[in-house]
């Protein structure tokens, strides 16, 4: 039967007319999941114009379940949500906490390097004092031999003690 027969498209409203199947699945299936199944919560067919007040009564209390739970769903969520931005918040302090004391160990490290610096041109500047003391010692040894050598002709007496 063709879908414009099978429906009086006058009568119906814009909720009853029908959807594609995939779509309304998907949306049912999020109520479903929502509230679960409606044999758990007292279910049946739900009651029409002509039902008894007391299926009346059982949608009402079906209903009431159902935004009780949306209501303890949303509180849980509400709960997670909290209990992630504290999470977040605490990560977020451990990571100033890290980046401090990356900048005090960073910090420290400039000034161990730079006193290795001053003791390394200290010492560079003893090690040039020093060499330039030997210099000047070696100087004074050859002026003191060379005086020594001229006035005792120790070359002369090394010849004849040979």
């Amino acid at each position: 039967m063709d879908a414009a027969k099978k429906y009086s498209w006058d009568s119906l409203s814009p909720l009853d007319a029908p959807v594609s199947k995939s779509s309304s699945d998907a949306q049912l299936s999020k109520v479903v999941r929502l509230i679960g199944p409606l044999d758990d919560i007292g279910g049946g067919l739900p009651p029409t114009r002509r039902s008894s007040p007391q299926d009346w009564s059982l949608l009402i209390d079906r209903v009431r379940h159902a935004a009780t739970h949306a209501r303890q769903v949303e509180t849980e969520a509400q709960e997670q949500e909290q209990r992630v931005n504290e999470v977040l918040e605490r990560a977020r302090e451990d990571i100033q906490n890290a980046a401090e004391r990356v900048r005090t160990a960073e910090a420290r490290t400039a000034a161990i390097q730079n006193r290795a610096d001053e003791l390394l041109n200290a010492a560079d500047a003893r090690v040039k004092a020093a060499e330039e003391r030997a210099r000047i010692a070696e100087e004074w040894l050859s002026r003191v031999y060379d005086t020594i050598a001229s006035e005792f002709d120790v070359e002369a007496a090394a010849k004849r003690t040979a």
